[in-house]
């Protein structure tokens, strides 16, 4: 999967909070289910969380922010709300190898300073 840092940044300044996490939500999705073909991951979206979760390697995983930590990682770097998740992801599925160019661009992008 590739990943367009240009675009990302776009969409991260631009979008409310709830479309760019199914954005994002999306994207994680896309990338597991290349990696681990059963893997699986929803989002629920509440008045004031946000919770991923979801299977892969037969582990379960998830992640709960509240929407004021979601804005953050958002305002803080167009990956780092994927990043928060692929950590989640990798601590059940070690597995996991930063091979594919979107995955390299998450784990490689430092926040910016606020």
């Amino acid at each position: 999967m590739n990943a367009n840092g240009r675009i990302r940044g776009y969409l991260a300044h631009h979008m409310k909070l709830d479309s760019f996490i199914q954005h994002v939500s999306s994207s994680v999705n896309r990338q597991l289910q290349e990696l681990d073909s059963s893997a699986e991951m929803v989002v629920d979206i509440g008045y004031n969380f946000v919770l991923f979760y979801g299977i892969t390697n037969e582990k379960v995983f998830q992640k709960l922010l509240t929407h004021q930590e979601a804005n953050l990682l958002k305002a803080r770097g167009s990956y780092l709300l994927d990043r928060s998740i692929w950590e989640e992801i990798r601590k059940v599925n070690t597995e996991i190898c930063l091979t594919s160019h979107y995955l390299q661009t998450v784990f490689s992008q430092l926040p910016n300073s606020e």
